[in-house]
């Protein structure tokens, strides 16, 4: 028996790590690689993998949204997620019967993954596993409450959209400026935007995701444009578009 496996993570260290610890098994073939969300789904349709070794937090957008993707394309690989935080963070994974491995990867740890895996196909009971991952990521479309989490200093923070007082996009994400403080993750805007779901966040710029609620001041800049100053944030400058400055007018009746 041999199992295909892709390897996705946007760190080649730990994917040059991790394809070193599988070559110990016979019965992996590691078929490729993938260093972004994106890639990791063109690359699972393409090879149609019997496992993916899949990280959580990449640049472009998490695992949860990748694992997603490939369901609804009809790819049902059997998926471990992969993260740097400690067990008490991949608590839930457990509960829902799915495996993960922590970051750096342990021998001990990844030797209980593989012989989890290779027992699943063994007694075909692929299928099972997968409708678990599917089921759990279809929860996950159904929040309890509508409080945004973030990691912070190895802890989560659960932010009321209300108190988001912008966003701004960087290389690999964002970062979230809220009353409490300020926030990375790897959510890009479009995502935040969609998960936020709220007419009162505009997008005054490509890169900038503002509340209304929180815009204390608009100063009129060169060629039609805005700046803004928004509440708990005054020293920044947020700019408004030209595109986006004549919906702002019509919002604010200027």
């Amino acid at each position: 028996m041999e199992l295909t496996v892709l390897l996705v993570d946007d760190e080649s260290p730990a994917r040059d790590e991790l394809r070193y610890l599988l070559e110990a098994y016979p019965e992996i073939n590691v078929v490729g690689e993938a260093s972004s969300g994106q890639e990791a789904i063109d690359k699972i349709i393409e090879l149609n993998p019997d496992v993916v070794f899949l990280d959580i937090k990449l640049w472009d957008m998490d695992g949860f949204e990748v694992a997603r993707r490939v369901f609804e394309k009809g790819r049902t690989p059997f998926i471990i997620f992969a993260t740097a935080h400690d067990e008490y963070a991949v608590k839930a994974f457990e509960v829902n019967a799915l495996d993960y491995i922590l970051k750096p990867f342990s021998a001990g740890r990844l030797e209980k993954t593989v012989q989890k895996i290779i027992d699943i196909f063994k007694n075909q009971r692929k299928r099972e596993g997968v409708l678990r991952i599917s089921e759990y990521l279809g929860m996950r479309e159904k929040p309890s409450c509508n409080k945004l989490s973030f990691w912070k200093n190895e802890r989560i923070y659960l932010i009321c959209p209300e108190d988001i007082c912008y966003c701004v996009a960087v290389e690999k994400g964002s970062i979230v400026k809220a009353k409490q403080g300020e926030f990375n993750t790897t959510s890009t805007l479009s995502e935040l935007e969609k998960k936020i779901n709220s007419p009162n966040f505009f997008r005054t710029h490509k890169s900038y995701l503002v509340n209304l609620d929180r815009v204390k001041e608009i100063i009129p800049w060169f060629n039609g444009t805005f700046i803004l100053s928004i509440q708990g944030y005054e020293k920044d400058e947020v700019p408004v578009s030209r595109r986006q400055a004549r919906i702002l007018r019509r919002l604010f009746d200027i």
